[in-house]
């Protein structure tokens, strides 16, 4: 197993304190692969992180109007 790495913040910017948090939110998603998985997955994806970013964003996108339209519906 390789090393473990851990990095710590001994403190935070006044100012980045001052800013006021919004409600969005960045998510991770972490799959397991065997080498030989990634692989073959980047011989075909060169940029693997874009390309499942942009099926992910295609796949909301594609079921936000269906949403919209039971919200309606129930209202």
């Amino acid at each position: 197993m390789g090393s473990i790495r851990s990095f710590y913040f001994l403190s935070t910017s006044q100012i980045r304190m001052m800013v006021r948090m919004g409600t969005e939110r960045d998510r991770v998603i972490s799959i397991t692969l065997s080498e030989s998985e990634w692989q073959a997955f980047i011989a075909r994806q060169p940029q693997p992180v874009q390309w499942l970013r942009d099926r992910i964003r295609d796949e909301a996108q594609a079921t936000a109007p269906a949403d919209r339209q039971q919200a309606q519906s129930a209202a």
